[in-house]
């Protein structure tokens, strides 16, 4: 990196950190609220109330108290969303239940800009690209806010930040030889959203066994923690929600996976409504989404689907050099689990959009920039509202009438094609010499 370079990003990093601050404060934080619900519950010693109660689908409702506490102490009649992570993060939580709930929110808020940022610095510097550190953070800094991948998870401070900043420091730390802290770091990652861990059975085939090894260590010692410090009964309590959510299938405009796709293609007489229990506003006169039991059939192969697309991934790592393996082959890898997994958002992207600009560096502008130009100018955040229109009963084109979400059909497409665009660079790659 040049001087001049690096002074151009001394001042690209604090413009886009202000900018992604101050555009979304304040900000409600469903997703970061669920997390300090679950906190304050268990302070108040009611464990009864951290995780929702299980139906016979997953309708993505909190607890039954969850909205009374925070319109009695907060005034807030806004969304609130069911704690959905390991009781681990519960138990942190309630290290935080004397805290105001907005202070704490523009802290994480401020913590969360910054991490996407760094995000995307650990994916300059995992790729090494010839195209230039200004063009590509800038170009992926611009990925991530045009559209709700990035802006979605900042809005809701969602733990995802988090994950995905600890999937590509995996990565990264991969490459400079420091596999200690690559396991450490993906094993953290698995502790917040579970389908990282399917991500450390490609480093065994990838022939990385230091680094599996010390993710299988750190998983167990913090899977011991979480045991011995928040109880079994609110493990029970997890793989219960695990059980729930596998064997559903939710549908927003946002839920960016296959399942979903289908279930509207498809599945379209069986889907339920779910009303949002916040009500009707200016802005959405009928909130809610769609979810639908799983049928038996559709159960059985949507694990195999999963199996099937992680031996592919293997055999890709198996045949790959590490700096394939980590700048190319590694978003690929993070895009298809989350396509073919149960219950996707269109933030389990954010390492995907970070890594993304290699692709003009190792496909060029021309095939590079078309597939850049698909992925994610189908999902500019203004189209949503012409998606929308679209969806209605009475939308311009009556083809689309049959779909209540065109925008998640169009936003899982562009994972596709985002994917198809990693795997030509790395086979292009794996075949150089």
């Amino acid at each position: 990196m040049t001087r001049f370079q690096f002074r151009i990003l001394i001042l690209l990093f604090p413009g886009a950190f202000s900018l992604g601050f101050f555009w979304f404060f304040p900000t409600h934080s469903p997703d970061l609220m669920a997390t300090w619900l679950a906190g304050q519950y268990l302070e108040a010693g009611q464990p009864d109330q951290v995780y929702a109660e299980v139906d016979n689908y997953f309708r993505m409702y909190p607890p039954s108290d969850w909205r009374m506490f925070m319109a009695r102490e907060y005034q807030y009649e806004g969304p609130v969303f069911p704690f959905l992570y390991p009781p681990l993060w519960a138990k942190l939580g309630q290290l935080f239940s004397g805290v105001n709930f907005w202070r704490l929110a523009a802290v994480a808020l401020a913590v969360n800009t910054g991490l996407l940022l760094a995000t995307v610095w650990l994916a300059w510097r995992t790729c090494r690209p010839t195209i230039g550190p200004i063009l590509f953070m800038g170009l992926a800094i611009v990925l991530l806010a045009s559209n709700h991948i990035g802006s979605l998870a900042l809005f809701q401070n969602q733990p995802q930040i988090l994950a995905s900043f600890l999937l590509v420091l995996a990565a990264e730390r991969i490459r400079a030889g420091a596999t200690a802290v690559a396991g450490t770091a993906l094993a953290l990652a698995a502790a917040i959203k579970i389908y990282p861990a399917l991500l450390a059975l490609l480093w065994l085939a990838g022939r990385e066994r230091r680094a599996f090894a010390w993710f299988v260590g750190t998983g167990a010692v913090l899977g011991l923690i979480s045991v011995f410090w928040a109880g079994w009964p609110l493990h029970a309590a997890f793989i219960e929600q695990i059980r729930l959510i596998s064997n559903s299938v939710l549908v927003t405009g946002v839920t960016f996976n296959l399942d979903a796709a289908i279930a509207q293609l498809a599945f379209g007489d069986r889907l339920l409504w779910v009303p949002a229990l916040e009500g009707p506003s200016p802005a959405e006169p009928d909130p809610g989404w769609y979810s639908m039991p799983r049928p038996l059939l559709w159960r059985v192969i949507s694990p195999l689907l999963l199996l099937g697309v992680l031996v592919w991934l293997a055999r890709l790592f198996r045949a790959a050099r590490r700096d394939v393996q980590v700048s190319l082959l590694w978003p690929l890898a993070i895009i298809a689990v989350a396509l073919v997994s149960p219950l996707s958002w269109v933030y389990y992207y954010i390492p995907a959009a970070c890594y993304a600009p290699v692709l003009l560096d190792r496909l060029g502008a021309r095939l590079g920039g078309t597939i850049l130009l698909v992925s994610f100018g189908t999902i500019f955040g203004p189209f949503v509202k012409f998606y929308r229109a679209l969806s209605e009963e009475d939308g311009a084109a009556a083809i689309f009438q049959t779909t209540p979400y065109l925008y998640q059909i169009v936003g899982t497409l562009a994972m596709f094609v985002l994917a198809t665009g990693f795997y030509i660079a790395a086979r292009r790659a794996m075949h150089s010499t």
